[in-house]
């Protein structure tokens, strides 16, 4: 099978739906760590949790739920072919490695096989979602080398098409 040289690209509903979907995600996770460690009501009681912070858990398990869903169809659409392209694998495998590993985590925490698992697979969860968004951003806008023209790749592949000669 020949793969064409154009790279795996996104419709621009389905890129708009991802960072959508992805900024949700991610601004839902940062507002719900801002309201459960810096904003704390004080009651008769002592500390206690803000009203709003189940509902930005909720909203932030809505769109972890949106993303699953998105990432059945990258693997079908662009994950595969871009792999088999050879373009940005390594942050392409970032993304994906660290979306498999914020699953893993946000699972375990909601159903944790061991109880003093829950601060660690927090502090996992919470830290690789922060910094998400960096290879989300290198995997989206970060040209690394120029684009080789058409003539010099022709080139390279007759030259590699030649049998040596022989002595």
């Amino acid at each position: 099978m020949q793969l064409s040289a154009k790279p795996v690209r996104l419709a621009r509903s389905r890129r708009r739906m991802i960072c959508i979907v992805g900024a949700g995600l991610w601004l839902t996770g940062v507002v719900w760590l801002i309201f459960h460690y810096f904003v704390v009501r004080q009651t008769a009681f002592g500390p206690a949790p803000h009203p709003l912070e189940h509902w930005w858990l909720s909203l932030h398990g809505l769109f972890a739920f949106a993303t699953l869903w998105m990432l059945g169809l990258l693997w079908g659409i662009h994950i595969v072919g871009g792999w088999n392209r050879g373009r940005r694998q390594i942050t392409g495998s970032l993304l994906f490695i660290f979306l498999v590993q914020l699953t893993a985590t946000g699972y375990l925490l909601l159903y944790p096989p061991i109880e003093s698992w829950l601060p660690t697979l927090a502090w996992l969860h919470w830290g690789v979602g922060l910094v998400l968004v960096v290879p989300f951003v290198l995997h989206r806008f970060w040209r690394p080398f120029p684009r080789r023209s058409r003539t010099i790749q022709t080139c390279r592949s007759l030259r590699r098409q030649q049998p040596p000669p022989s002595l």
